[in-house]
């Protein structure tokens, strides 16, 4: 039963309810944390409690490190750090273990979740010219996870590429026939490759739907409103 209930609380999310999170899902909360971090260890048990948070709480390394997990609540606000095993930095590869994949690209310095990456941020690699068109593809991107040195960077820690930002700035085109026009916008929601997003014209005020075709642009096709 107890096994049971183990897998269950690793399953699901927890969150943090009217009585707060018992040391052992609690415990959990953190353990899920670094196993998709893909840190080697555990947190020390028994953990003690957590106050009530109306969400679940979000779980980082503290300073970049997940030697101390920093818990942390928005609704009501409030932290908390808490010792695990990890290790300082992301473990060494076991000897006989696969070798890193063809373009991987690892971090030179802990960076913390919602930073964006910064060439100085990544580790020097093989040279392979895939890994280089990594590394260019990364800079400028945001993290949705803080990572510590030497843990390989994968699209699942990446927030979406948006080509256009809300409150960012939109050249929008409108070709009809032989005739093109641009004219500036202001972008009213973020968006990816090929979405649609509202724009306001900056000239009219008027509220257009445009496709988005790269970054800070989008096109007006006709009829489109």
């Amino acid at each position: 039963m107890r096994a049971i209930l183990l897998v269950a609380c690793l399953a699901a999310p927890a969150v943090a309810g009217p009585g707060g999170l018992s040391g052992p899902e609690t415990a959990a909360l953190v353990a899920a944390a670094m196993r998709d971090a893909g840190i080697a260890g555990a947190p020390p048990a028994p953990l003690r409690s957590l106050p009530p948070c109306r969400h679940a709480p979000h779980v980082e390394p503290l300073n970049g490190s997940w030697t101390t997990a920093e818990l942390r609540c928005e609704d009501p606000v409030w932290k908390r750090a808490l010792r695990t095993k990890a290790h300082a930095t992301a473990p060494a590869r076991a000897a006989g273990a696969p070798r890193p994949e063809a373009g991987e690209v690892t971090l030179a310095r802990p960076v913390a979740r919602g930073s964006a990456l910064a060439a100085e941020d990544l580790a020097p690699g093989d040279g392979s010219a895939e890994q280089k068109r990594w590394q260019q593809a990364l800079i400028g991107r945001r993290l949705k996870v803080a990572l510590a040195p030497g843990q390989p960077i994968l699209p699942r820690h990446l927030e979406p590429d948006w080509l256009v930002t809300r409150g960012g700035p939109v050249a929008l085109r409108v070709a009809v026939g032989p005739i093109e026009v641009l004219t500036a916008g202001e972008a009213l929601a973020d968006a990816a490759l090929g979405d649609l997003v509202e724009v306001r014209n900056l000239s009219s005020g008027a509220i257009l739907r445009a496709t988005v075709t790269a970054r800070n642009m989008a096109e007006l096709r006709p009829n489109m409103r």
